[in-house]
């Protein structure tokens, strides 16, 4: 199977809050995976910034990934920012491929 696209989110947690970030990184990805065509998903320690880590998303289609930008669970990474519990997200997206 080719990845035609790849999302990433990076996460850095606020001081005090890595705990709650450990904690609902998991459910996010867990939703996500359960509920949208991604291929996969993988959570890796960012090695650059202590306490931030690196969420990455794959696909198979630049349109199965755009459609998953309208996922109503990937509220919750703006929820981390918000609440206070990450103090950085920031958002990319890598068309590899073309569509099929």
């Amino acid at each position: 199977m080719l990845i035609s696209a790849i999302n990433t989110i990076e996460i850095d947690a606020a001081p005090g809050r890595v705990g709650e970030v450990c904690q609902k990184l998991p459910q996010i990805i867990r939703t996500l995976l359960s509920t949208t065509r991604c291929v996969g998903y993988a959570v890796t320690d960012n090695r650059m910034t202590n306490n931030s880590w690196i969420v990455s998303g794959y696909w198979k289609s630049e349109s199965q990934m755009r459609e998953h930008f309208e996922h109503p669970e990937l509220a919750g990474f703006m929820e981390m920012l918000t609440s206070g519990m990450a103090k950085r997200i920031n958002f990319n997206s890598f068309v590899v491929g073309l569509d099929e």
